[in-house]
């Protein structure tokens, strides 16, 4: 009987992990949008409160900061909290940064701050959940 043999992934060191974290932002980004545009068409047909705006954009943060978390676990081979919570903070940072040059101001505000919050964990549970989903898992 031949026994298959588990190979590590090769992470290719901190730039190629950092590059592909980005990658894995980006495409979460992408289906954000996608989930942003349902919930305008939405929110706008249903004349919603300003409150129950801000609650739509934070459950689009978590799923996009969830799947970002799941790529990034799922890719790399153990670790999956850490890299998912990173690939968070990566996409809330980057949010910010995109608000604030749209926006005009720089608002580090208990917005950002949610947003964090929420993008760490989000990320993190996603990078768990991806690491339990890992491809060649023995039964």
């Amino acid at each position: 009987m031949l026994k298959s043999v588990q190979k590590p992934v090769n992470d290719g060191g901190i730039v190629q992990g950092l590059l592909f974290m980005l990658k894995t932002v980006l495409f979460s980004y992408i289906i954000s949008l996608v989930l942003l545009f349902v919930a305008a068409l939405f929110a706008n047909y249903r004349s919603m409160s300003n409150m129950g705006i801000s609650i739509l954009a934070n459950v689009v943060t978590a799923i996009g900061t969830l799947v970002a978390g799941f790529s990034a676990g799922r890719h790399f081979s153990g670790k999956g909290i850490f890299f998912g919570a990173g690939c968070g903070i990566l996409y809330t940072v980057i949010l910010c940064i995109a608000g604030n040059i749209v926006s005009g101001t720089v608002n580090l505000g208990i917005s950002f701050l949610t947003a964090l919050l929420i993008g760490v964990f989000c990320g993190a549970v996603g990078g768990i959940a991806g690491i339990n989903t890992a491809h060649n898992r023995r039964r």
